[in-house]
Order: C-alpha cells, then sequence, then structure tokens
C-alpha cells in the first residue's frame, strides 16, 4: 500500500493536473457550471439561500460543507457588518465564516451592495486637476511667445494695412482689447485704426469703448499711414497692450505674467520722480499691492502713497504696523513728502530686486491659493454628481472642467458639452470623436456617464484589499535590515499612491518603478512584458484563457488582484452583483480543491489532512491560528505528540504548549512546511496502521440535528476551544 507521506507527494507534485482532472469530472463541472450560470442572478442572502445548489457549491467551497444546513446561522454570518469588528462574524473563533462573509457583497439589510457609483474616477480626477493647473502655467506660456512676436514684429508695422495684413499681430491686437478676431470685419477695423478719437462722429467713438481702446493703442493717420519719423504704437502702448493680452487670455496669474510685470514694473519706475507718479499709475500702485500682500482691487492710491512715505523710524508709521508693509517700504527711497532727494532714484537694484521677490511670492501664491481653492471645491462636489445635469449645473464644477481642457465657454454650448459627455470615447463614431478635436474626446474620456446620463462604476486597477494583498506580498520578500525594511516602505507608499492611477495595462508596464514592484511581490522577475500583458488581460473564468491554460499559481494570483479588461483597459467596479468577479475565481479554485482534498481523504484521511495544512499554512500567524481550526490542530497534535486531552486545558495555556514545540513563524517557509508534513505523515503512519482509512473526515465532520437552534450553533462557534 502506498504511505502517506507518498500519496501526499504524488498529488502535491502533481497538483494543477489533478485540479484539472477534478475540474472535469462530471459532477464537478456540472456543479461549478451552474453556479456561474446562477451566481449572477442572486440579488440578495434570501436568493443565496433559497437556490441550495448555489449555496452548497460556495459553503464547500470555503470548506464550510458541514454547516451548510444551518443556515439561519449562515444568514448571521452574511448579514455581519465586516467593519464592524463586534459584529457577528468577526466575533466567531473560527475565521472560516469571515472569510466567507468576505467573498460576497452582502449588506446588513440582506440586499446586494450597489458599489460605489462615480461620475469620475479617481485617476481620472487627479488628471483633470493636473491639467487645470498646468492650464495656467501653459496659458501664461502661449501669452508670452504671442506677447514676444508682437513686441519684436511691431515696429516693422508701417501702415494699417501691413497690421491687418499680418494676422497673428491682427489677432493680438484685437484680442487684447476682448474682441474676436475670427469674427471682425478686416475693413471696418481699418476705419477704426484710422479713427479721429477727437470726432464724436468717428468710427471708433461709434462703435464703443474697446474699439476707442483698440484706436488708442496705435498712432495711424487717417490715410493709415504712420507719420514718417514715428512707429505704429510707442513703446508704453506696446507694453499696456502686452499687459491687457495677459488679462485677455486668462493667463494674468501666470508665472509668465509675473515675469512680463516685473520687467514692465522696474522700466516703468525709471520715469518715477516721486511717490504720486507710482501711487497715481494704477500699473504700478497694482504691483506695489500684490508685493504689500494686499489685494489690487480694494487698495487705493492713498494707501500705497501712506505705506511708501512712512518714517520707518517711526514706530507709529503706517508701514511698521506691518512687518510686510515695512519690508515694501524700505525697497523706496522716497521722503516722507514723497520726495525723492537730488540724485536718488526710486529704488537701486537691491531694492528692486527685493520687490520683485515679494512680488513673484505673492502674485504666485495667491495664484496657487485661488486654483486650491477651486481644487478642493472639484474634489468635494465631484463626490454628490450622480448624473451630467448635476455637473453641467453647478457653474464651479463646469468652468472647472472647460478650462482643464482649454475649453472657452463661448466657444461651445452646454448642450454640445453634454452630449460630449454621454459619448463613448471608444467608439470611433461617437459624438466627440467625430468632432475630431482631441480636447473634446480627452473631456469624454475623463468622466464616466452612461447614454442617459447617470453615473457608472468607477474604473479601477484594484480593490483596496487587492492593493493591501500585493503590497502584504512585496513586504514578504524583504529582508530583515533595517535599510531594506525602509525602502520597501518607501515602494509600498509609492505603490499605494501611485497603481490606482493607472487607466491601462500600458501605462502599467511603462513604469518600470511599478512593475518591479509587482513581479518582485508575485515571485515573477523573469516574466517579459509580453508575458505579464497576458496575464493582465487574461479572463479568470474562462478556462481557455492564458493563466488557466498556464497552470502557474503565481499568475492566477497576480491576475485575480488587478482589474484588467481583456483588451488591456480597466474595468468598471461590477455594480449590484452578490460577488466580483476575482471572488467567483476564488470560489471556483476552492471548490476543486476541496473536491480534491475530498476524493484524497475518501482514500486516505492523512492525505486529505497534509493537503489542507499545506494549503492553510502560509495563514498560520498564531497557535491561536491553530486551536481554531480542528483539522490543523488534529495535524500539529499528530505530528508533535500532543495529547488530544489538551483540549481540556485553558485555551492559553493550550496555545503556550503548541508555542514550546513549534515556532508558527516557520510555516511561512514552504520547505519547512514540507518537514513538518513528513514528521506529520510518518506519525499517522503509525497511528493508523491498522485502523480503517475510511474514517469519517474530519474537515467534513457529521452534521448536527437539523432541529438545533441557531442560538446554540453561535454558542458552539464562539467557544474558545477547550474551555467553557
Amino acid at each position: 500500500m502506498t504511505t502517506t507521506l507518498a500519496s501526499f507527494y504524488l498529488i502535491n507534485s502533481n497538483l494543477q493536473r489533478t485540479l484539472t482532472t477534478t475540474a472535469n469530472k462530471p459532477m464537478v463541472a456540472r456543479e461549478t457550471e451552474y453556479y456561474l450560470a446562477n451566481i449572477g442572478n442572486v440579488k440578495s442572502i434570501d436568493d443565496f439561500l433559497a437556490n441550495d445548489r448555489v449555496f452548497k457549491y460556495a459553503m464547500k467551497a470555503w470548506g464550510l460543507e458541514e454547516m451548510d444546513y444551518a443556515k439561519a446561522f449562515m444568514r448571521k454570518v452574511l448579514e455581519s457588518d465586516l467593519n464592524d469588528k463586534s459584529s457577528f462574524a468577526n466575533k466567531l473563533t473560527d475565521k472560516r465564516y469571515l472569510e466567507f462573509a468576505k467573498a460576497f457583497n452582502f449588506l446588513p439589510t440582506g440586499d446586494v451592495e450597489l458599489g460605489t457609483l462615480r461620475a469620475q474616477d479617481s485617476g481620472s480626477e487627479d488628471a483633470m486637476i493636473g491639467l487645470y493647473t498646468q492650464q495656467r502655467i501653459s496659458k501664461g506660456e502661449t501669452a508670452a511667445a504671442e506677447a514676444k512676436y508682437f513686441s519684436d514684429n511691431i515696429g516693422s508695422i508701417t501702415s494699417v494695412d501691413d497690421l491687418l495684413a499680418n494676422e497673428r499681430l491682427f489677432n493680438f491686437a484685437l484680442t487684447s482689447q476682448g474682441l474676436d478676431a475670427k469674427l471682425a470685419s478686416v475693413s471696418a477695423i481699418r476705419n477704426v485704426l484710422t479713427s479721429d478719437l477727437n470726432d464724436p462722429g468717428s468710427v471708433a467713438n461709434t462703435y464703443g469703448e474697446k474699439y476707442q481702446k483698440l484706436a488708442a493703442a496705435f498712432s495711424f493717420a487717417a490715410d493709415g499711414s504712420v507719420t514718417p519719423g514715428n512707429t505704429a504704437q510707442s513703446e508704453q502702448q506696446t507694453k499696456q497692450m502686452m499687459l491687457a493680452y495677459y488679462e485677455a487670455t486668462d493667463a494674468d496669474q501666470s508665472p509668465a505674467a509675473a515675469v512680463f510685470k516685473t520687467a514692465y514694473f522696474n522700466q516703468a519706475m525709471a520715469s518715477v520722480t516721486n511717490v504720486d507718479d507710482l501711487a497715481n499709475n494704477s500699473f504700478l500702485r497694482d504691483f506695489v499691492a500684490t508685493a504689500a500682500g494686499l489685494n489690487p482691487l480694494y487698495t487705493t492710491a492713498a494707501t500705497i502713497r501712506d505705506i511708501l512715505v512712512s518714517d520707518l523710524d517711526d514706530p507709529d508709521s503706517i508701514a511698521n504696523q506691518s512687518a510686510l508693509h515695512k519690508a515694501v517700504a524700505a525697497t523706496f527711497n522716497f521722503n516722507t513728502d514723497g520726495s525723492l532727494d537730488s540724485g536718488v532714484v526710486a529704488q537701486d537694484t537691491a531694492q528692486a530686486k527685493a520687490l520683485s521677490d515679494l512680488f513673484t511670492k505673492y502674485h504666485d501664491g495667491d495664484s496657487i491659493s485661488a486654483e486650491q481653492t477651486s481644487t478642493d471645491y472639484y474634489r468635494s462636489a465631484m463626490k454628490s454628481v450622480q448624473h451630467v445635469d448635476t455637473l453641467l449645473s453647478d457653474s464651479k464644477l463646469y468652468n472647472f472642467i472647460l478650462s482643464a481642457f482649454d475649453i472657452d465657454p463661448d466657444e461651445v454650448s452646454k448642450t454640445k458639452i453634454k452630449r460630449i459627455l454621454l459619448s463613448d470615447p471608444s467608439s470611433v463614431t461617437s459624438y466627440a470623436n467625430l468632432l475630431q478635436d482631441s480636447r473634446f474626446k480627452d473631456l469624454a474620456a475623463a468622466f464616466n456617464f452612461d447614454s442617459d446620463g447617470f453615473a457608472l462604476g468607477a474604473r479601477q486597477v484594484q480593490t483596496a484589499d487587492g492593493a493591501k494583498n500585493a503590497i502584504a506580498l512585496y513586504k514578504a520578500t524583504l529582508g530583515d535590515s533595517a535599510s531594506a525594511q525602509t525602502l520597501g516602505n518607501a515602494e509600498a507608499q509609492y505603490y499605494d499612491r501611485t497603481i490606482l492611477t493607472l487607466s491601462s495595462v500600458d501605462q502599467l508596464l511603462k513604469n518600470e518603478r511599478l512593475k518591479s514592484f509587482i513581479v518582485k511581490a508575485y515571485g515573477l522577475k523573469d516574466a517579459t512584458n509580453d508575458t505579464l500583458r497576458k496575464i493582465f488581460t487574461s479572463d479568470l473564468l474562462d478556462e481557455r484563457s492564458f493563466v488557466n491554460k498556464s497552470g502557474n499559481e503565481a499568475y492566477k494570483a497576480l491576475a485575480a488582484d488587478f482589474k484588467f479588461d481583456t483588451d488591456g483597459s480597466v474595468r468598471r467596479a461590477e455594480l449590484g452583483v452578490a460577488q466580483s468577479k476575482p471572488d467567483i475565481m476564488r470560489t471556483r479554485a476552492l471548490y476543486y480543491r476541496q473536491a480534491v482534498e475530498e476524493d484524497a481523504g475518501n482514500e486516505n484521511e492523512g492525505v486529505r489532512l497534509a493537503l489542507y495544512f499545506d494549503r492553510k499554512a502560509a495563514t498560520i500567524t498564531s497557535p491561536y491560528s491553530i486551536l481554531a481550526d480542528k483539522a490543523l490542530l488534529q495535524v500539529v497534535q499528530t505530528a508533535l505528540r500532543l495529547p488530544t486531552q489538551m483540549s481540556l486545558l485553558d485555551i492559553d495555556r493550550q496555545a503556550e504548549m503548541i508555542t514550546k514545540a513549534l515556532d508558527v513563524k516557520d510555516f511561512s517557509d514552504p520547505s519547512k512546511v514540507k518537514a513538518f508534513l513528513t514528521r506529520f505523515t510518518a506519525a499517522w503512519e503509525m497511528d493508523n496502521s491498522t485502523a480503517s482509512q475510511s474514517s469519517a473526515s474530519i474537515l467534513i465532520g457529521q452534521p448536527l440535528e437539523a432541529s438545533i437552534s441557531t442560538s446554540l450553533l453561535t454558542n458552539i462557534q464562539n467557544l474558545r476551544l477547550g474551555g467553557a
């Protein structure tokens, strides 16, 4: 007769082949097919318990077959709030019930959890906020490029027709005054630019203020020429137009605008001879107000004058009431009457630099603060957006998303934006794609609305449990040294904050840091990008998929912890289902394993116990893990020759006995598990050489009487082993 050890190794060394053979057995295949076809129809605990075949399949898979008659008890398990440590499932000593409850999406009410509806995934939200932030910088850079071109070329304009013929200069001039160059009539603009502003009936005066400012910004004669010896614009007019352009293009708060304003301020200060020259110039006044931490909109010329003429030796002076105001006042050389001493400039080089630094600090700081306020509002408000109309009706949200994608609200109607948001970006015939504008396609891709405008399940690369498992696997590979632990923790933090921002397999594979983390965690250091892509895109419920045909358990574990579709995109969260696909896959895999162990137990109960222990060894974290599982306990008692009567002792005393006999940390090492099971099978052979090998399985057990009460079952499951 084959020994227990030989039988165990025969099955364990060919486990994948054995599992495949078992899966193809008619009864196993039939029950599995039924489970897969019907678990999706379960919408409540009542549905689950009412379908006896589905319920018993799940119970057997999770090692609870001996309790499949106790539906009242199992209802209490499934109704438990798993986030509440005092809930029924959490309080049970046998943690198999907790693991079973975790495999389903039932609420304490008995219904299936609907899941999280998100109008926008966290990754898309972060990306949009990044775009919004970048737009402020990008707008400034674009405005700076256009301003430089204008400044470099306006000097070559000798007539109004030269200006009108240069599309870029023409657009710049009109945009700076808030006019749309696309809609403007060239002939009408020519008439404006050649208008006599002293004539109330001139074209510019007739058209209104914007056109008056446009005409005043140039020096064209009535015939459109530039007077010999003059230019189309003075240097001052050019600078004013450039400043107006930054404001008109919403680039006024950009870093590029700050650089331009600083240069313009320093240039303008050369002509300042007293404090009133500065205080009465709106641009210079606003610049100083910003540097002083004041809001330019509410800062008067008198306020700026009072700060700049303060006697800094007088503790009661205006400037001395604020450290910042004092610092600003110190960057000027005005006397208390506002004058400058003979030969003294308003600012020397060092003072100009000090003021410039203050301006940049508060200009950028105010911009960033305003940006953060908008961003915080966006994050908060988006949590409650369940329909596209909510987004469109909130002006702050609406303007935020349009700004992020550089879309002018005056350029498109809300009706058009709604059609874009309801488009399927993956369909080449969708409205967003037919517009042939990448901004609109990207806008549609950034949200999760169905064709009726309702929010869908969020796309998320991993569930929270999946991410925790990946991190736990990675940390288990780290050495004990402080440096290894420190580096490992840093990598785990990077993984945790980065993994959910991904939207495709390709993004993951291009991130070498994430990829290295994953292959180390799952023991796949030799896997190529092609192999990893096949793993991630495998359908775990398809027996013909790459991971299932490979027979590699590490491949299956990796695929189960990620949520990529077969095309490499991130899968949407499954809503309103009793079990997610990964949990269905785990249930099926456990059912196959239970069937293998059950078949082995029919021949030799010791083999079944060894297979069970081998499967559960990695989950043993303390002696109490062993004491809470009667099968594990029997293996340990047999291997260590501990008396079964030890169960009569206090639970802590039992734990102490086990701790003295073994180190549970050894069970994380496969080689030590192998050695321990060799010891167990030898002891089993000695104890059962003449005993019947068909004794009732300790893993299945005999069912209690069907009339036993739920309260009694609860007490039984809550008993500390060996104690009352």
